[in-house]
């Protein structure tokens, strides 16, 4: 029975190869067994790099007395999540509807239509405080299997047919339309994250998550609203620092962990993902840009926290690259891609502990500081406490260093490297999500351009040949959503996340190289993304057709994400591909009524953004900056020199706004630069010089 998992795509499943539960892969042989025997479901469903799934598989999958209930009582499945988008999203909204919370694990029981009973997180082996037992909650589900078969019958029927009312109340989000321009809506939204703004950072309390998303539409106002550009300037860098100097940074590894766990942000979850990663990098690759846009504008205290802000981000981003490329790049298949993650648990003195290969305890601290050539400057460091792990320490930033600081922070920053040096490193999940992996590239995109960096136009290139050769279907123009070792997983076609994503990969590629093969595979991708839209209702659905546990889960109900949230809404992406496909039309004097098309669907697709932008700023954040794209004054822009220092000013502030850019040397202007700003197919008279450029840009009102 362990073959079952031994040879899976994903790490999540293999890890529990050994186990004696009778485990089975998420699909039809599993549901058809319970049917067969008369017996519920139960999904345990994780992922790899989640602390709290390994805490359960040891206490509780491990167990052979636990096991034999599980294998007499029940059909096991284990599903990781990041394989199976639709089938975590379809319970975890059973969970919550039931528990009124969720998380990983995820521990579902079903009827072996795949219709939930019963569903909560993480049990304990015994039970703690209110919480009962895993073995007490086995066995209360097989007795009421046994004695309560037709309650739990009409249970599942109440549940499905609330999970249909939400389903159906997120599509209707995608209907919403609004009269107020998109230039309105940016404001409301920039206005409400303003007064969002934690001062110490992010919008929320703890347990605080980056809101990468909001921040790379916020830098928008930044530069587009004269009336608010302060404010926001302001708001954004209060968040960025957070993020940039504390915790949620690794600054001796580089890459970010996917959350802190508190106020302060001075202790990861130390669990790193890809998709994190991916948009960290191109925020921090627009915010050094960005800021020192504002750094030139500004005066005082804002220009000099600007310039640092600049420099920050620039030494993150350089950080997040060199993590994709020596931590996340699976370089021992003929087609490297990036790996999904990198695991919160470490080996420790035999224990697998969270956090153990980052955190360092009083001894090594000191060994660490006591070396140093110079003394740390007061107020410059922090090692937080971990509440988890008493007696070790988490490093971090406690403020800005100074040009004269870096040094000795750069020393212990090789001093504590050193120490990491012979640990036993996190596990890496090697499954490759096509989706991830094209938020990486185009992030890689965006280093190229905003800073130079070739090395990340090579990554991107090698990493995007990879998931082309990989995970695309020639013949059957399908898009695999995982692949382990160089193989597609069969069966599991990409979601629309996975095809949009993709596109705009594909399509910043073209933007950054010329190569024309960028752009034909991502009309191959965007022809089949037209598939996943409901012709009836025109709302953009997560998958063309799921299963049929899915769908008696949703009562035939479409799956469809509405809103961001660790990852970009899909529809939003879909909405983002179509925009950058039409003014690149646009760009290159090539504008047909196809691509007019496209940008009247990306502007239907990202309508809700303008109506939600007040009440829902940070989750419609991606459709709002596609709004933001359309409605722009400006589409894309003809330069008269290109390779000039006020040229690639220019060039990378377009890029960063989402203007296209093409070389005309026919304006002339060798003293001056001549730059033609230019809407869908209506251009203006030329201007001369980025600050005439950006008065055009700006918004009133």
């Amino acid at each position: 029975m362990a073959q079952r998992l031994a040879g899976a795509a994903s790490q999540y499943l293999r890890q529990h190869a050994h186990q004696p539960v009778d485990w089975f892969p998420y699909g039809d042989e599993a549901f058809e067994q319970a049917r067969l025997r008369d017996v519920p479901v139960m999904l345990s469903i994780g992922y790899a790099a989640c602390h709290w799934c390994h805490v359960m598989s040891h206490e509780s999958f491990d167990d052979p007395q636990i096991a034999q209930m599980l294998n007499e009582n029940f059909v096991a499945i284990k599903v990781d999540r990041e394989e199976h988008p639709l089938v975590d999203d379809t319970y975890m909204m059973a969970t919550q509807a039931l528990t009124g919370a969720g998380g990983w694990p995820m521990t579902i029981f079903a009827l072996p239509d795949g219709r939930t009973v019963h569903a909560g997180t993480y049990y304990p082996k015994e039970p703690r405080g209110r919480t009962p037992g895993f073995s007490q909650v086995l066995q209360a589900v097989h007795e009421a299997w046994e004695t309560k078969r037709e309650g739990l019958e009409e249970q599942a029927d109440m549940l499905a047919e609330h999970l249909a009312e939400l389903g159906s109340r997120q599509s209707a989000l995608l209907t919403l339309e609004s009269r107020e321009p998109a230039e309105s809506a940016l404001s409301s939204a920039t206005e409400r994250w303003i007064l969002s703004t934690k001062p110490e950072g992010g919008f929320t309390q703890a347990p605080k998550f980056p809101p990468t998303w909001a921040l790379k539409t916020l830098w928008h106002s930044v530069i587009t609203r004269q009336d608010s550009a302060l404010e926001a300037f302001n708001a954004a860098a209060t968040s960025l620092e957070a993020m940039f100097l504390g915790g949620l940074q690794d600054h001796i590894d580089g890459g970010f962990a996917r959350y802190c766990v508190d106020e302060n942000w001075s202790v990861p979850h130390f669990e790193k993902m890809l998709y994190d990663n991916a948009g960290l990098l191109s925020l921090a690759a627009r915010s050094t840009v960005l800021a020192d846009e504002v750094m030139g504008r500004a005066s005082g205290d804002e220009s000099e926290r600007a310039q640092k802000l600049a420099g920050l981000a620039r030494r993150s981003a350089e950080g997040i690259i060199g993590f994709l490329e020596e931590e996340l790049l699976i370089e021992s298949v003929a087609n490297p891609a990036f790996a999904a993650s990198l695991d919160a648990d470490s080996a420790r003195d035999g224990a697998q502990n969270e956090g153990a290969y980052y955190s360092y305890n009083r001894e090594q601290i000191n060994q660490a500081t006591e070396a140093l050539l110079a003394r740390l400057p007061q107020g410059l460091i922090r090692f937080a406490p971990i509440a988890e792990d008493p007696e070790y320490y988490c490093f971090s930033l406690a403020r800005m260093p100074e040009a004269a600081e870096q040094p000795v922070v750069d020393e212990l920053v090789a001093a504590l490297k050193a120490l990491r040096s012979s640990r036993i490193r996190p596990v890496r999940d090697e499954k490759v999500v096509a989706g991830w992996n094209a938020l990486a590239i185009e992030a890689l995109c965006d280093a190229f351009i905003l800073l130079e960096e070739s090395k990340a136009l090579a990554l991107a290139e090698r990493v995007a040949t990879s998931l082309w050769n990989v995970h695309f279907d020639e013949v059957s123009g399908r898009l695999a959503r995982v692949s382990f070792a160089g193989r597609p997983a069969e069966n599991n076609e990409g979601t629309l996340q996975d095809y949009a994503a993709l596109a705009v990969a594909f399509l910043s590629l073209q933007r950054a190289t010329g190569e024309q093969l960028w752009e034909d595979r991502a009309n191959r991708l965007l022809a089949r993304a037209q598939d996943f839209v409901d012709p009836a209702t025109g709302v953009p659905r997560d998958a063309v057709e799921v299963d049929a546990r899915i769908s008696a889960q949703r009562s035939d109900v479409a799956a469809v994400s509405v809103l961001d949230d660790a990852l970009p809404a899909a529809g939003a992406l879909y909405a983002k591909a179509l925009a950058m496909r039409a003014v690149q039309g646009m760009s290159e004097s090539n504008y047909t009524a196809s691509h007019d098309a496209d940008l009247e669907r990306a502007r239907v697709l990202s309508a809700h953004a303008v109506a939600l932008a007040s009440e829902a700023a940070t989750q419609v954040a991606t459709a709002l900056e596609v709004q933001t794209m359309i409605s722009s004054p400006v589409h894309y822009l003809a330069l008269g020199s290109w390779d000039s220092a006020q040229a690639m000013r220019v060039r990378k502030l377009a890029w960063a706004l989402g203007i296209s850019v093409h070389h005309a040397p026919e304006l002339g202007g060798e003293d001056t630069l001549k730059i033609q700003p230019c809407r869908e197919e209506l251009c203006q008279m030329p201007v001369e010089g980025i600050e005439q450029l950006l008065g055009l840009l700006q918004v009133k009102g």
